[in-house]
């Protein structure tokens, strides 16, 4: 919720769906609708303590992507039609029975 922290009525969502190319991987978007991510600093987000917060510590997003990576996904920044920046996290479904 940090990222809707100054939004009137802070938002999250997230969605998770079999991707439609390959069955055995599962697709998490995560957005909000908060200020978005300036593009700017978008290249930079998931470099090890890179912040822009007073009390931050950079190392949340990289953290995530590192621990994506050990399980065979992916985490990385999209755009929506609008151009607006969401997260999405691919991950593989490796377990039998988790997609229909």
């Amino acid at each position: 919720m940090e990222a809707c922290a100054k939004v009137l009525d802070p938002r999250v969502e997230m969605v998770a769906y079999p991707d439609g190319k390959n069955n055995n991987w599962v697709k998490i978007e995560v957005r909000d609708n908060g200020p978005g991510i300036a593009p700017e600093i978008m290249d930079q987000i998931f470099i090890p303590f890179y912040t822009t917060k007073k009390q931050g510590s950079g190392i949340g997003l990289s953290l995530s992507r590192q621990i994506m990576r050990l399980h065979k996904g992916s985490f990385r920044v999209a755009a929506t039609k609008a151009g607006k920046p969401y997260l999405l996290l691919l991950l593989a479904a490796e377990l039998r029975g988790v997609l229909p």
